[in-house]
């Protein structure tokens, strides 16, 4: 009889044992599967935070250009305008008078 507790003892440990080693394997897995996805979520996250920080630096690299451009335009037009009023400077006072003149008439009446 004593033999048969041992045995029934040894049978219940075992299946402790076994029970705890499945736990502790799905518990494993369980830390292991949220682990991988904690880092495939980091790296998701970095990737589009690069991703945006890449974008930006475009967007203010043509910006930049842009901004150039324009102010290559503005004194392209700047120029055009001060030979205009060169023009005018060399034009007679009198002839410069009348045609002023006729403009105010025409925009005033």
């Amino acid at each position: 009889m004593e033999v048969k507790k041992v045995l029934s003892v040894g049978k219940r440990l075992q299946t402790i044992l076994e029970e705890a080693e499945k736990e502790s394997q799905q518990k494993l897995g369980d830390a292991k599967r949220r682990s991988e996805e904690l880092v495939n979520k980091a790296k998701a996250e970095a990737e589009e935070k690069k991703s945006k920080a890449q974008r930006g630096a475009g967007i203010d690299d043509l910006v930049k250009a842009e901004e150039n451009r324009a102010k290559k335009e503005a004194e392209k037009i700047k120029a055009q305008y001060q030979q205009k009023i060169e023009a005018i400077k060399k034009l007679p006072k009198k002839k410069r008078d009348t045609s002023v003149d006729l403009i105010i008439k025409e925009v005033l009446p």
